[in-house]
């Protein structure tokens, strides 16, 4: 984008300053952040290397010490392979086809083959295509571990048959692609995770464009529509839908901005034309530059698409203003706040005010097995939702017939009659309006059980009731008998109303989950029978 083009300068300039600050003159190789040297850090900054060597508007423009570089980590990416060519990921995956960072790599011959002029540069672009034959046989050698793998090792096996000419690539392209793209009406990838989702998407550009097939742009264009669905109002991402660890389930204060989208809304909005991704690449990319002074590092892209410097795209804000239920997720914004409501986590409600975050829990000491965790979502009407849960507890008698062992664990206890058996159900309407948020909550079967409801919050916040202020800072806790929560960070404020504190057996119960760390917690305390209506209002 022509706006942006200056600033992505200096964010590759940024980029190699980097890579130089990791250079060890002892193995003549570029090291992560452990410490040590691998064969993702020697082939990934191969690309941004190469886009500032050739770049004349940066200062690092046919910079001798680039390709001195270069070929210094092509000599450690030779003798780090395993004798199949398969690599080693050092903080997770052995033997393993290098599936991702080869894409980095043909970007890089790309741009070497259409500016390379110099012998030493035409060396160097010799030297890297012919080393690509080797992740090559390595991605045919290697396997997948997760469903993405499949679409990354497609857009890999696809680049390197269009650079190399290789038949066993299109094969293997051909094969991974046969088994379909798996990916919800709704713009859900399998592992639903925002997180990774970038990576199947930009996957699927790759194909889409090694293979001429425009059909794969859909795919990347459904993602792309759901990911305006999680946006949240400080410019944040929802995560906590994930199949996958990278949620951070229980953390309040893990916050993850969308960088990593600049690069799908920008090139898809120079795809496709697309306004509301151009809005959106543009605003990922101020709010980066507010942050961190510079672009962000895609100055690959300005040499592949020479069209792109001059891109001055029309704009169109994507409607922050929805309600929308799939499945098992609900999802609510107007102006800056958020609500959501989710399955299959004990996290089950989320409300988002500006920068005051709140999760909402529910526990009950009962056999430990309590902890509100619902599996399903039902719309009652346009803005009320039902869910519930049972959790059983039993005890067993003596066998009636004497056991052949008297070790407890070898013995058959299915033979013990049920004494006691007993449940306790939880039914939980939440209506959803404009400003606030009411759970109904009521349970039946066991009474006089100790339950808790959780208000995980982040820090640091204030808190008034009934006159008095209380500071909200992390991994402390507060819980107070009567009157409204009104909590307040920054400029955004909510209310939880009509407090009450009947015992203090809250952070340490018996089957709840672990407290989240990093937050300040309000519980609200009693006994079953409940039936409960609690507010929690935005201001």
């Amino acid at each position: 984008m022509k706006a942006h083009y200056s600033q992505t300068v200096r964010g590759n300039e940024a980029s190699i300053e980097y890579i130089f600050t990791k250079y060890d003159p002892k193995e003549k190789a570029i090291t992560g952040e452990y410490g040590y040297p691998d064969y993702g850090n020697n082939s990934v900054h191969i690309e941004a290397l190469t886009s500032g060597y050739y770049c004349p508007d940066s200062r690092y423009h046919k910079c001798g010490r680039i390709l001195i570089l270069i070929n210094e980590m092509i000599d450690y990416l030779e003798r780090s392979f395993r004798h199949n060519y398969t690599c080693d990921n050092m903080e997770s995956d052995f033997y393993a086809g290098p599936i991702l960072v080869t894409i980095y790599m043909s970007r890089a011959y790309r741009i070497m083959e259409r500016y390379a002029e110099t012998e030493e540069e035409t060396a160097l672009k010799k030297r890297l295509f012919v080393f690509l034959f080797k992740p090559a046989i390595g991605i045919y050698n290697g396997g997948i571990i997760t469903p993405n793998h499949r679409w990354m090792a497609a857009s890999s096996t696809s680049m390197l048959h269009n650079i190399l000419g290789l038949k066993c690539m299109k094969e293997r392209t051909d094969l991974l692609l046969r088994e379909g793209i798996d990916i919800d009406e709704n713009g859900e990838y399998t592992e639903r995770s925002p997180m990774y989702n970038k990576e199947s998407d930009c996957a699927m550009i790759i194909i889409a464009e090694e293979l001429k097939d425009p059909k794969y742009l859909e795919y990347v264009k459904r993602n792309l529509d759901l990911m305006f669905l999680y946006i949240e109002p400080n410019m944040t991402m929802f995560t906590q839908n994930s199949n996958r660890k990278d949620k951070q389930e229980g953390d309040v204060t893990a916050v993850f901005y969308p960088y990593s989208y600049y690069y799908l809304y920008l090139h898809m909005s120079y795809l496709t034309g697309n306004a509301k991704y151009a809005y959106m690449a543009n605003e990922i990319f101020k709010k980066y530059v507010g942050l961190y002074g510079r672009g962000i590092d895609l100055l690959w892209m300005y040499e592949l698409y020479t069209g792109l410097s001059e891109f001055e795209p029309e704009m169109e804000e994507y409607d922050k203003t929805y309600h929308v239920f799939h499945r098992d997720i609900v999802r609510k914004r107007k102006d800056d706040l958020s609500v959501t409501i989710l399955t299959r986590s004990p996290n089950f409600l989320f409300v988002q005010k500006g920068d005051l975050r709140v999760f909402v829990r529910i526990c009950a000491s009962f056999f430990a097995v309590a902890q509100f965790v619902p599996e399903k979502i039902t719309r009652m009407g346009e803005n009320t939702y039902y869910m519930s849960m049972k959790a059983h507890g039993e005890y067993y008698g003596p066998l009636s017939v004497k056991p052949a062992t008297s070790k407890w664990t070898e013995m058959d206890h299915s033979l013990r009659p049920v004494v006691n058996a007993v449940d306790l159900e939880y039914f939980l309407t939440l209506t959803l309006e404009d400003k606030k948020v009411s759970l109904d909550i009521k349970t039946q079967g066991v009474d006089n059980v100790p339950y808790k409801v959780e208000f995980c919050l982040s820090p640091s916040c204030t808190v008034r009731n009934k006159g008095e202020l209380y500071a909200g800072e992390a991994d402390k806790f507060l819980s107070l008998d009567g009157g409204d929560m009104e909590i307040e960070k920054n400029d955004d404020r909510l209310v939880i109303k009509d407090s009450f504190s009947k015992h203090t057996f809250h952070n340490v119960m018996r089957g709840s989950i672990a407290p989240s760390k990093g937050s300040f917690t309000i519980y609200y305390t009693d006994f079953t029978m409940i039936d409960k209506r609690i507010d929690i209002i935005a201001r």
